[in-house]
């Protein structure tokens, strides 16, 4: 089946795509993932709902096929045979739930002064439950760690072309910096078949922080491991440092980016190979190391000439952000493409003398995903498991993260453990909330949903 890409869309798409499925005539089922940094929405559209009248190809059209074709998200729908309908799936930022929670008070809610209930799991639920029920919406609140699991197995129990290895068409393993002729990501993927009994299996889910899961049979499993170093330190951090303000334009910057000139390598340490413990010259030996290595210009004319010209160049750019916000001409400047030049400046402007936000992005990638892939690795080994699947909204289908951590786990097994990756990563919690919950769901169960 073809797969929807985990895009963080715009929120107002996101609600105009609900709008034009129609909810409430359409609805079976609708499930949400409130996570801290994203929420996703998984809707199930059952075959023969509110079909118009209009066919192409006789085939009758849903209403979310009457977007316009370009329409950003339009590969967040797929048909599943098995539950006879299509699901559609979006993701937008948490701190717009407010607009979510108008719009299913309007579109998904019964006559009269009944409650309309809704599958949900993650913290949103809880912390967001008293303003659903304000707008008559019961939130029939689900184990987050239950619906990930069973979200989980569902897929690697029913779809063949859901799991994959990333690899390039030969078999070798992608550098993790990707060259700019590398394949694209569709054809480094080597998909691996169902399985109808998958266990056990390592989960790394990979959110706001990381979360490392045990999986050794239908209901049974344990968070045996984890981290807080994950999307949520990659993304804060990027904030910090950049001016970017969303995630898919930090995302976009990476692909521009060069790690080399912010990371300190072995070759900087030892002007070459350390070949006596295997350490090439392009491994990096400290994230951000080359931040130390450069040393503070001394107090003389010239220098001070190149200081004012930063301060000057500052300004500048903290009035072209002042315009960005100003009504109608924020949206001519961006029509011209300024903020997109302002969102690849450096934040801090001493910093930013030396360094570009592409390559501090990029540096910021990989140390995050170099380390989620070593401690995912050394979980396996310390339990024995054989496979490691990673998921989460961190990866976003983005070839850079799959390939850091594939090359992280490549390189701490020495090659005898491979990274296994999620065509829908970002919604195991939404899929395992719309398919009830509960890991203990055996795999014949799913036909009866």
């Amino acid at each position: 089946m073809n797969s929807p890409k985990m895009t963080l869309i715009n929120k107002g798409i996101a609600l105009k795509l609900l709008k034009r499925v129609d909810v409430l005539s359409e609805s079976q089922s609708l499930a949400l993932d409130i996570g801290g940094s994203l929420a996703k929405i998984i809707y199930f559209q059952p075959d023969g709902a509110n079909r118009r009248k209009e066919k192409t190809d006789g085939i009758p059209k849903l209403c979310i096929d009457y977007l316009d074709p370009k329409r950003e998200g339009s590969s967040l729908s797929v048909r599943v045979p098995e539950l006879n309908g299509t699901l559609h799936f979006f993701c937008f930022e948490t701190r717009n739930i407010e607009d979510c929670i108008k719009f299913i008070s309007e579109h998904y809610r019964q006559n009269g002064k009944e409650k309309r209930r809704v599958r949900a799991t993650g913290g949103g639920s809880y912390k967001y439950d008293k303003l659903f029920s304000e707008v008559g919406v019961e939130l029939t609140k689900l184990d987050e760690m239950c619906c990930t699991v069973a979200g989980l197995t569902f897929l690697l129990t029913h779809f063949d072309h859901e799991v994959f290895s990333f690899l390039y068409p030969d078999g070798s393993l992608p550098p993790p910096g990707l060259p700019e002729s590398a394949p694209a990501l569709a054809e480094c993927r080597r998909f691996v078949d169902a399985r109808p009994d998958p266990f056990p299996y390592l989960l790394v889910h990979i959110g706001s922080g990381v979360s490392i899961v045990k999986v050794t049979g239908h209901g049974q499993f344990e968070r045996v491991s984890g981290s807080t170093i994950g999307g949520g330190t990659f993304w804060g951090l990027c904030r910090l440092l950049t001016n970017c303000k969303t995630f898919d334009e930090i995302i976009d910057l990476t692909k521009e980016g060069n790690n080399e000139r912010v990371d300190m390598l072995v070759g900087d340490i030892y002007g070459g190979d350390y070949s006596k413990v295997g350490l090439g010259a392009g491994v990096i030996a400290s994230s951000f190391g080359k931040v130390t290595m450069r040393k503070e210009p001394p107090p003389t004319f010239s220098n001070l000439r190149k200081a004012w010209r930063r301060v000057v160049c500052g300004t500048f750019w903290l009035w072209c952000d002042f315009m960005l916000n100003v009504p109608i001409l924020g949206h001519f400047l961006r029509r011209l493409g300024l903020e997109k030049h302002l969102r690849s400046r450096i934040a801090n402007i001493h910093f930013g003398k030396i360094f570009r936000a592409e390559d501090v992005a990029l540096s910021l990638l990989r140390m995050i995903s170099y380390n989620i892939g070593q401690i995912g690795y050394l979980n396996a080994k310390r339990y024995d498991l054989p496979r490691i699947y990673f998921g989460g909204n961190f990866i976003r289908d983005h070839p850079y993260t799959i390939a850091s951590i594939s090359y992280a786990v490549h390189f701490w097994s020495n090659g005898q453990t491979q990274a296994l990756f999620l065509l829908h990563d970002g919604y195991l919690g939404a899929l395992g909330a719309f398919l009830g919950g509960e890991s203990t769901i055996s795999e014949n169960s799913y036909s009866e949903l």
